[in-house]
């Protein structure tokens, strides 16, 4: 069952000290400001990536079809070495592919990484200044008072403090890869 939260009533006064506080990490992720960049930058590298592949993808089918209409014209050991080329420089064009996507994924989960690193200290300043002992993962928890989730709040600091975070995790997917 997913977390609920129950506003609190409207006559009762503000929560001064809350022992225990709430926030939910995927949103304090996507709502920053670093994490509206990093989907920027995924979205964009990722639609870069997807053209070259389908440029790839067809220049190979173009490729693979003019051996084969070869074919009758050649030699069968010519045209044997050709095929055995052909299929090696393909094997190694979508090795490297599927690398470019591997790469741009750690890339992003090394950015989300350092996003959490850097949000840490502030999620705990937070805490402190609002008298509690701990933060819990606002989808873990059964039933809360919408009072004491802290995540629009966290996610205002954290771009106040840290902004985008564009050149924390440098992103090495090649953005022009020819082959």
């Amino acid at each position: 069952m997913p977390s609920q939260t129950i506003p609190a009533p409207a006559d009762s006064s503000p929560v001064a000290a809350i022992p225990l506080l709430t926030v939910d990490q995927e949103a304090l992720f996507s709502r920053s400001a670093w994490g509206r960049r990093t989907q920027r930058v995924l979205e964009e590298t990722g639609r870069e990536v997807a053209a070259e592949n389908e440029r790839l993808a067809t220049q190979l089918a173009a490729e693979e079809s003019e051996l084969t209409d070869q074919r009758p014209t050649l030699d069968p050991a010519e045209f044997r070495r050709l095929a055995e080329a052909f299929d090696a420089r393909a094997t190694a064009i979508r090795r490297e592919r599927a690398q470019v996507v591997e790469d741009l994924n750690g890339w992003a989960e090394a950015d989300r990484a350092a996003f959490y690193r850097a949000a840490l200290p502030l999620m705990g300043e937070m805490m402190q200044e609002r008298g509690a002992v701990a933060v819990l993962d606002r989808r873990t928890v059964f039933v809360s008072l919408d009072a004491i989730d802290m995540t629009d709040d966290l996610v205002a600091r954290l771009d106040a403090d840290l902004g985008d975070g564009q050149g924390t995790v440098p992103l090495t997917v090649p953005q022009d890869q020819q082959n």
